[in-house]
């Protein structure tokens, strides 16, 4: 059966043109003003720094200190972070995509696995010594062994979609899942085993339309489900964990869950078309900020929302009232996610341009973090 005959209901048509658009939006294409992805970890910056190349960057100096890169290999998700390896997804020339273990210190490949169906928000979860990943087109699940990369489990046979990312609680992950039988009229949300791929029985739930970030955990008992439908923007619906009682929902006319939103406290921080916060405890929106441009993926931390306007030009603005901290126009059109760690702020402009700010707005340089000759080659 194709992808596109598992889905026949107005769910599952959601579905499959949201893919396209999804994946188009979240892993960029190559050029300087495609969207990449920088993640901070231990005081270094990961990025992709060209096709096909993967690297850690000194947060201090910007210099390069290691660098995966393979002929075969275009894009690369965001990263999750082991204690003493990295995680990533990437695709492939001809329509392939791979999980591929990095070691943080070198970046030498601890292992490598074909992967199917890469696309939405791809980036992998790790949970309870697995890395999870997605196929983004059959709606399945497949967990690798951290260590040896062997594929642990997998969702084919349960009688469920499973829409990725998922939110992890301990040794668990917290799915939002549609009948097979009857996408559109049949959701729940699925605590699933890590360990062994075990679900327990679905929390019956009611979310419209289909969300790149289904499900967020708030204060370790709360999940907030998210749907989007292109006609009514993003659906919001706070539940406990423990027992399905729903707390409160909302509706935000907008796409704010197109990546990953954050969390400050208890706010939900995230933007497209203008920049939303919502409070956590009451599903009331208490900020709506419009930008001309869509923003790239938001950042919150220290109080402060960071966003991107007009594609050159970054602002932080306090929690909750919105009030402008500061604007900084850079050099260059932004290109990825903004990264916040403790007082510094990091950003990519154009392929392979790293702009490095403090936490109150100074620029401290831009850093080229083009490969470097002794790039660490691909193993196969």
């Amino acid at each position: 059966m194709s992808p596109k005959s598992t889905f026949s209901s107005k769910f599952g048509r959601l579905i499959i043109v949201f893919a396209v658009l999804f994946a188009s939006r979240s892993m960029a294409s190559g050029n300087d003003n495609s969207l990449t992805f920088v993640d901070v970890h231990a005081g270094k910056v990961y990025t992709q720094v060209g096709t096909g190349q993967f690297a850690a960057i000194d947060a201090e100096t910007g210099s390069v200190l290691w660098s995966f890169q393979d002929k075969h290999l275009l894009v690369f998700t965001k990263a999750v972070f082991g204690s003493d390896a990295l995680f990533v997804a990437a695709t492939g020339i001809n329509s392939t995509a791979e999980l591929i273990r990095l070691d943080l210190a070198t970046g030498k490949v601890g292992w490598r696995t074909p992967i199917e169906g890469l696309g939405g928000n791809a980036s992998p979860v790790l949970c309870a010594g697995e890395v999870l990943e997605s196929d983004y087109w059959h709606k399945t699940v497949a967990a690798f062994n951290v260590f040896t990369g062997e594929k642990a489990w997998t969702t084919e046979s349960q009688p469920f979609l499973f829409l990725f990312p998922p939110a992890v609680l301990d040794d668990r992950a917290l799915f939002l899942v549609a009948d097979k039988r009857a996408p559109e009229g049949m959701q729940g949300l699925v605590s699933l085993s890590c360990g062994d791929g075990r679900p327990d029985k679905p929390l019956p739930v009611q979310v419209e339309g289909v969300s790149r970030t289904p499900v967020l955990l708030y204060n370790e008992s709360v999940a907030v489900l998210s749907g989007y439908d292109m006609s009514r923007g993003t659906s919001l619906a706070a539940m406990k964990i423990i027992d399905g009682t729903q707390l409160w929902s909302a509706l935000i006319p907008d796409e704010i869950t197109r990546f990953t939103p954050a969390i400050q406290n208890n706010l939900l921080v995230g933007g497209a078309t203008s920049l939303w916060v919502v409070n956590l405890d009451t599903g009331k929106v208490v900020l709506r900020e419009a930008l001309q441009k869509p923003t790239v993926p938001v950042a919150a931390d220290n109080g402060l929302a960071f966003f991107s306007r007009g594609g050159h030009t970054i602002e932080a603005r306090e929690l909750p009232s919105g009030k402008l901290r500061w604007s900084v126009e850079l050099k260059g059109r932004i290109s990825s996610n903004i990264a916040v760690t403790g007082n510094h702020v990091y950003v990519k402009t154009g392929e392979a341009q790293l702009a490095s700010l403090s936490i109150t707005g100074e620029v401290r340089g831009y850093f080229q973090i083009a490969a470097p000759s002794g790039s660490i080659p691909a193993s196969r």
